[in-house]
């Protein structure tokens, strides 16, 4: 379990009438408690403005809700403008309807918005009327502030992932492109984007930076369109593996079902994950079937990624393979953070002589020092770590480590 931040007053930092409710030395006070408490990633807002970013927004009637709920918040309606002539289709904000006010005046409120449906039973519309915004594609006008950049900053310095979702797109690409600043100075980085909260053009910019991406899950359909996108744009510097983000809370609808007759359907039982055989889930007299049912619940996954790799068809298993390597792809963005350099197999410029390897790879070394020395292993099988090595002739070479049981290094091997 990987401890994370998602909310929209982040550590305490909310703004008011366009200022900040905290300090510099008080966030980063609440960043260093938040590391001391384990949190190892963190969006930077979730669905208002606050002190650090402007933030996307919802579509349809959500978006009139958190809107007024932007409103309580900071004082002030999203600033939505029309976006910018050079964006490219995509890449605006989820917000929203010309009319802001037409949902609301028919006290329409989603089922599952409990939250924000609470504000309106706290607050009716009578705490300020909507604006009306110019037709879209919307784009928010605020974007990273100055302490959003030393938030940032910190967050590199405590090794914390940067999880840009949720974002305005200006306050996003401004993010990014600090982050891509601060690779380019030789500071390590770490960006995931974790639940599909940001724009396609991030998407190609975060595996550049060796970052990890999980689309939401939703249906099975859709995912697959996102992970053969995906594939596309993935960096082959980096090891790549894919995941998803279920999203399961009161604004996530997860996955529909494609149907009892729908092509291919799942049959059970199945073989899943490491040979595991998969009966139909059963809670009391209930019995699921994901064909007819969707992810109703979170035991529910694992006929999801069945259901996906039937959709994908003949590239199913390269899906199941991707996903199965999602969890390794994760763990090597965040070494990154750390500052442990990629592979050298898939970087050249990171491959040393067969004697300055061997020199580097000291007897008795842990993994970390390791690391440290050599890089991220291409493979590591057991008690091997594989790299990649160059001769006098700049030949590539198979270096093996091989390390004991308590992680020391105890050997080193051509091939």
């Amino acid at each position: 379990v990987v401890m994370g931040i998602e909310t929209s007053a982040t550590l305490g930092c909310n703004v008011t009438a366009g200022r900040p409710t905290c300090t510099a030395e008080q966030m980063r006070a609440e960043l260093r408690e938040m590391r001391r408490l384990g949190v190892s990633q963190m969006e930077l807002t979730n669905k208002f403005d606050n002190a650090f970013t402007g933030v996307a927004g919802d579509a349809g009637a959500t978006g009139n809700l958190t809107n007024l709920g932007n409103f309580l918040s900071t004082g002030s309606f999203l600033r939505m403008k029309q976006c910018p002539t050079s964006n490219a289709p995509g890449q605006e904000d989820k917000l929203q309807q010309p009319n802001l006010g037409d949902v609301l005046g028919k006290n329409e409120v989603p089922a599952q918005d409990a939250i924000f449906g609470a504000i309106m039973q706290l607050f009716g519309s009578t705490v300020q009327p909507l604006p009306l915004y110019p037709a879209g594609p919307h784009c928010n006008q605020m974007g990273l502030t100055e302490m959003g950049r030393a938030l940032l900053s910190e967050m590199i310095d405590q090794r914390i992932l940067f999880d840009p979702d949720h974002m305005s797109v200006e306050g996003r690409n401004a993010a990014l492109a600090f982050m891509e600043r601060q690779q380019g100075r030789g500071r390590p980085v770490g960006v995931i984007s974790s639940h599909s909260w940001s724009t396609p053009d991030a998407y190609p910019r975060i595996y550049r930076l060796g970052g990890f991406v999980a689309p939401y899950a939703g249906d099975s359909t859709g995912f697959v369109d996102k992970w053969r996108q995906h594939v596309r744009w993935a960096d082959r510097r980096y090891y790549f593996g894919f995941g998803f983000g279920s999203d399961m809370n009161g604004f996530g609808a997860q996955g529909d079902p494609r149907g009892a007759d729908a092509r291919n359907p799942v049959t059970y039982p199945f073989t899943s994950v490491g040979g595991v055989r998969v009966q139909q889930q059963r809670s009391g007299r209930r019995v699921y079937d994901v064909n007819r049912d969707g992810v109703a619940h979170y035991g529910l996954y694992p006929d999801w990624v069945e259901d996906a790799a039937h959709v994908a068809g003949a590239d199913g298993s390269a899906l199941r393979t991707d996903l199965a390597r999602g969890a390794e792809a994760y763990l090597q963005t965040w070494e990154r953070a750390y500052g442990i350099a990629p592979d050298s197999c898939r970087n050249p410029g990171e491959r040393r002589t067969v004697r300055a390897f061997r020199r580097a790879a000291g007897k008795g070394l842990g993994t970390t020092a390791l690391m440290r020395r050599l890089g991220q292993p291409w493979q590591r099988l057991g008690q091997e770590f594989t790299y990649c090595a160059r001769t006098a002739s700049r030949s590539k070479v198979r270096m093996t480590v091989t390390l004991s049981r308590s992680g020391k290094v105890v050997g080193v091997r051509r091939g």
